[in-house]
């Protein structure tokens, strides 16, 4: 499954996913765990594995995140996986249609990759509301 990435004994495990594990799913997977103090991991569909976070991206709150590319046994390990577009989710559940029952989408949220710090703040504020309305 890849570094920290283990779930502990009773411990629900939620995914977050986006294109490339870089922005917008580590922030909600950071969110979250703040929010709900609950784990949290995120993955991209096409990540770079190993490619380093947006710079627009609030690191500290996000720490030393590497991006990680998603695999079948990330998706087999999660209890909910969620993901910042209903296109990813569609596409995850005909992917892996044994792993549907699990996959959920976020209403969607707008990459801000290229945009300007503004556009990074509004995602920021997107994921933040829709985080704290999740399970």
């Amino acid at each position: 499954m890849g570094p920290g990435l283990v779930r502990g004994k009773g411990v629900s495990m939620v995914l977050f996913v986006d294109i490339n594990d870089i922005c917008r799913a580590p922030l909600a997977a950071a969110l979250y765990q703040r929010a709900c103090g609950k784990p949290a991991y995120s993955a991209g569909v096409y990540a770079d594995e190993g490619a380093a976070l947006c710079k627009a991206v609030c690191p500290p709150l996000i720490g030393a995140h590497r991006s990680r590319q998603l695999s079948a046994a990330m998706l087999e390990k999660a209890d909910d996986v969620w993901c910042v577009t209903a296109a990813i989710a569609r596409h995850l559940a005909e992917e892996h249609p044994q792993q549907a029952h699990k996959i959920h989408a976020m209403a969607d949220i707008e990459d801000p990759f290229g945009m300007g710090n503004e556009a990074y703040a509004r995602c920021a504020d997107e994921i933040r509301a829709q985080v704290e309305e999740l399970p």
